[in-house]
């Protein structure tokens, strides 16, 4: 089934092979048949139109790929995830019309990941690959869609894509032409138009990271859109009539709604995130819908259509009016004039017979020349009454979509992109065309939420475009044939010639994030091995912590110190941080987290890692004052308290802040491996710009520490008090260690791997940036003579029945000593 490449791909592939041996055997036979070098070499034989396979026979174990058109990225037939990915492996066709059409340049190839057929993701490849031949399998296949979609922390990007493709696959089917009775039966259900509601609502609650990540790979929603509207503008122009009815579709199509959005002429299919009308204008002059929201609900609180209300809109309808009406949320309506101009349009878009017949076929000879010229002289004199007969024009059927959110409707492009600030609304009129004789009005009302960093954009009136502009576009928000006509508060009224789905856009910035447990960090795909290497250093770290504090409350005279003060808040901020992430981690996804408590949950994640790198810089601050600074009051008065409220207080203002502006920026965005976390703004600015701002800081103090302790035996006056070289090259081979960890510099390998695929500065921040508390116990505790002997006495202790006062004396005695070994001592 996967195997069989199709007749249509199958009747070139073997042209070409013709092509390509008759070649072959011009240039063998001119070489054999002349001393001289054959008169050509064969480069190649490609198609101006499709990348074919090499062979029609795959490779053992290989995958299998049938033909792409040009531009076209393709997956293969046959099952295959590639588990860093969660997507089918691709290959892109491309080429131009002059050199034809080749591969793109081959990639090592990808390792599939197993998947039993009985899972989601198998399940759904069987339906997109398999003839949906009856209305049972296609049922069925309707069926186990909507099933998936019901989970949607579950899916992945392949899912996505193999929904689409079995949507796609539908379409094919479900044509009118051509097909048997029980099509035309099931092309007349409203359960079908149900089902296709409910699969598309249920995509706009797919985590939007997945959702891009799919789109950018294999133009998985453009596909989804395309195949839905097509599936429903082929029944459109055969039905003789539409009776008023309206179908909840979350509840399964039954009885009509009663809620009043009933009237003759109009077909309502409703669902949580989606609302589709098909409308016959010469029923009841119904041309359009306004969603309205209930004013007793607030705005801030809404997660899909249900406090909303629909009211039809007819073709006289008031566009002042409308546009001033308070509870306006998206509405549009084709008015009268647009009605009046559509035969116009129809006309005008069929062809004549003498347009047909304008390019006679080239004459054999010069009788047959001049018997073609009295024939075309003939036709320009008599009376047109072979005129192309006027087709009557089909029924006009408007098809309104309104969708809540613009999950099928992402720019898949790096940088500054176009992004919808209000519901998107969809006008089609099937068999017209998508230009229509004069503007639509489109009337939407600007989101409250709106991004940070976009109070100054104006904003403009948009359509989705399905045009690709570059290999990683498969789509884009477009703005001509659109411009803004009227304003009313947040309400703003937009006319547009182009049939489409429209919506408010603004500018935003976006970076398309790979799907992976480490990319929030380090922009990695998230292997397996990184994670574990990150749960270890993490536990390590935990270890580290609580030997810290096992110390400190085991030995009040070694915590009464001030670098012992400083380092049981830093220790106290890593270990917050690690238990948080372990709390919440990829798997929080397996329990229902409210957007509250997932945003409470990513704020102060991003508070305490803002604590521990303050309490970094404290530290840095204070090795440049110890190391390079030796000379005057190392610490200033009241410095641990002052300290204290600078790096516990200060993060709380851009936390705060972004709380108060957008608490969405810390909700996850990816279903499979993100956790709550900032986001966007919040992210480059409230978190990624101080942390870089730190580390250079700190990178600066630690090296100038590095030079003073490197140059410090040149600097040395007495020869005799002069350290081993061995004894000192130790010391600053620890101190430049302990430095390296306690500044937190393993994050300048994070920083690294920000925007490239490269692993190995992705292994070297995993395993080195968790493991700082686990070091800070080392060079503290375990490698400190004063708390090494201080845990030694407590041993002995243990096993021995010495008297207590002895261990008190002995106790006070170690921690007033000082270490003689060396002047690099690792303190704070």
């Amino acid at each position: 089934m996967t195997s069989a490449l199709p007749e249509q791909y199958l009747a070139i592939y073997r042209m070409r092979q013709c092509l390509r041996d008759v070649f072959e055997m011009v240039s063998s036979s001119s070489a054999s048949t002349s001393s001289d070098a054959a008169p050509f070499r064969l480069l190649g034989v490609n198609s101006t139109e499709y990348c074919l396979p090499d062979r029609l026979s795959p490779a053992p174990g290989g995958n299998v790929w049938w033909a792409a058109r040009l531009g076209e990225t393709i997956a293969p037939r046959n099952l295959c995830v590639v588990e860093r990915l969660g997507l089918p492996p691709t290959w892109r066709c491309l080429g131009d019309y002059l050199h034809g059409c080749a591969w793109e340049a081959a990639r090592p190839p990808d390792r599939c990941a197993p998947v039993q057929q009985a899972t989601t993701t198998g399940a759904l490849y069987r339906y997109s690959a398999a003839p949906l031949t009856d209305t049972p399998t296609l049922r069925g296949a309707f069926d186990t869609v909507e099933q998936a979609l019901a989970r949607p922390a579950t899916l992945i990007p392949a899912d996505l894509f193999y929904i689409a493709k079995t949507l796609e696959n539908a379409r094919e089917v479900l044509r009118p032409a051509g097909n048997g009775s029980s099509v035309l039966e099931l092309l007349g259900d409203p359960g079908l138009y149900c089902n296709l509601t409910t699969i598309m609502s249920r995509i706009m609650y797919v985590n939007e990271t997945v959702v891009t990540v799919s789109q950018r790979a294999l133009n998985t929603t453009n596909i989804l859109l395309y195949a839905t509207e097509t599936i429903v503008q082929q029944l459109l122009p055969g039905a003789a009539s539409i009776p008023g009815q309206r179908y909840d579709c979350d509840r399964g199509a039954g009885a009509p709604g009663t809620d009043g959005t009933v009237a003759d002429g109009t077909l309502v299919f409703r669902s949580a995130r989606l609302i589709v009308l098909i409308a016959d204008p010469a029923v009841a002059n119904v041309t359009g819908v306004a969603l309205f929201r209930l004013r007793n609900e607030s705005r801030g609180t809404e997660d899909d259509f249900t406090d909303y209300t629909l009211r039809f809109l007819y073709a006289n309808q008031s566009q002042q009016a409308l546009l001033e009406e308070e509870e306006l949320e998206i509405g549009a309506f084709l008015p009268q004039s647009v009605l009046d101009g559509l035969s116009t349009l129809y006309s005008a878009m069929q062809p004549t017979v003498e347009q047909e017949q304008e390019q006679p076929a080239v004459p054999a000879d010069e009788e047959e020349e001049e018997e073609q010229e009295e024939q075309v002289s003939q036709a320009t004199t008599d009376p047109p009454l072979v005129q192309a007969e006027t087709m009557q024009p089909p029924p006009v059927r408007i098809v309104i979509a309104i969708y809540y959110n613009d999950r099928a409707f992402r720019e898949t492009r790096n940088g500054t992109i176009a992004r919808p600030n209000a519901k998107i609304i969809s006008v089609s009129v099937p068999g017209y065309g998508s230009r229509m004789p004069d503007e639509i009005p489109i009337f939407t009302r600007e989101s409250s939420n709106r991004r940070p960093g976009n109070g100054t954009d104006p904003g403009r009136c948009g359509y989705w475009s399905f045009e690709a502009r570059s290999e990683d576009q498969f789509g884009r928000w477009a703005y001509d044939e659109c411009r803004l006509v009227g304003e009313s508060g947040p309400r703003k009224q937009c006319a547009c010639y182009h049939l489409t789905s429209f919506s408010r856009l603004t500018m935003d910035t976006q970076l398309v994030e790979s799907v992976g447990v480490s990319q929030k960090l380090i922009a990695d795909q998230g292997t397996y091995a990184l994670d574990v290497i990150t749960a270890i250093g993490c536990s390590l770290s935990l270890l580290g912590v609580l030997g810290i504090v096992a110390t400190a409350t085991l030995f009040p005279a070694w915590r009464t110190k001030a670098s012992s003060k400083i380092l049981l808040q830093l220790s106290g901020a890593i270990a917050i941080e690690m238990i948080i992430l372990f709390v919440e981690g990829p798997d929080i996804d397996l329990r229902h987290v409210s957007r509250i408590e997932c945003a409470l949950l990513g704020s102060t994640l991003h508070y305490i890692i803002l604590v521990t790198f303050l309490w970094m810089l404290v530290t840095a601050y204070l090795q440049f004052q110890r190391y390079v600074k030796v000379v005057g009051r190392l610490r200033p008065a009241h410095f641990i308290l002052k300290a204290t409220a600078l790096c516990w207080g200060l993060p709380l203002v851009p936390v705060v802040g972004f709380l108060a502006t957008d608490y969405a920026l810390y909700l996850k965005r990816d279903n499979l491996s993100d956790i709550c976390y900032p986001h966007g703004a919040a992210l480059w600015y409230g978190l990624l710009l101080p942390i870089a701002t730190i580390v250079l800081l700190n990178l600066g103090s630690f090296l100038a520490v590095l030079y003073h302790i490197c140059t410090i035996r040149r600097h040395e006056r007495n020869p005799v008090a002069k350290a081993p070289d061995h004894d000192l090259t130790l010391a600053q081979l620890r101190l430049s260690v302990f430095l390296f960890f306690l500044l937190g510099l393993p994050w300048i390998f994070g920083m690294l791997t920000t925007g490239t695929e490269e692993p190995l500065f992705a292994y070297l921040f995993c395993l080195t940036a968790p493991v700082q508390g686990f070091v800070l116990f080392l060079y503290f505790v375990v490698m400190d003579p004063v708390a090494r002997r201080l845990w030694l006495v407590r041993l002995r202790r243990c096993r021995t029945t010495r008297a207590a006062g002895n261990d008190t004396d002995m106790e006070k005695e170690t921690t007033g000593t000082t270490t003689p070994s060396t002047t690099l001592n690792t303190q704070l």
